[in-house]
Parts: structure tokens; sequence; C-alpha cells
């Protein structure tokens, strides 16, 4: 089994982080997406940075997905059309 990331950004990274540490020990390989943008790293609080090291992802132990959204610091990376989103 190998699994892979669907999409790039950390959320997604965290969602497969946690979901691939459910899963016996018998993968040969994940699939880091890219966290584009970077940004995302100022909008999620609890994730590691850098996620991998020594070409292992220790898992975080918090609850969830592991992390926060923090919505103040997202709004700041919204469009002008979109500045309502979170309203």
């Amino acid at each position: 089994m190998a699994p892979h990331g669907i999409a790039d950004g950390a959320l997604g990274i965290a969602a497969l982080v946690q979901v691939s540490a459910t899963l016996p020990d018998n993968y040969i390989a994940f699939e880091l997406p890219a966290i584009r943008p970077e940004w995302w790293l100022d909008i999620l609080e609890g994730f590691p940075d850098p996620p991998v090291k020594d070409g292992f992802i220790e898992i975080w132990d918090r609850p969830g997905l592991g992390v926060d959204f923090n919505v103040e610091k997202a709004r700041l990376h919204l469009a002008e059309e979109d500045r309502g989103f979170f309203d």
C-alpha cells in the first residue's frame, strides 16, 4: 500500500497522516504533497515544521486532525470577493 495525498496543502497532509497512522505497518511509501501555498503553515496551528524528519513523520498527539485552523489568519489570504467567506 502507498497512501497518496489528493491535494496540496498542510490540511490535506494532516488528514493523510492521521488516516495512515491507523494502517498496519505494511505500506511501502507515503506520498507527501507539497504545502502550497506556503502560508498554509501560517494558518494551521500544531502542524510540525518540517513535517518530515530523517524520512519519517512523527504522528502528533492531538485530537482530530491534530491541527487547529486559525480563521483570523486565513482571512488575510482571502481574495477581495471572498472577504465574507467565514462570516
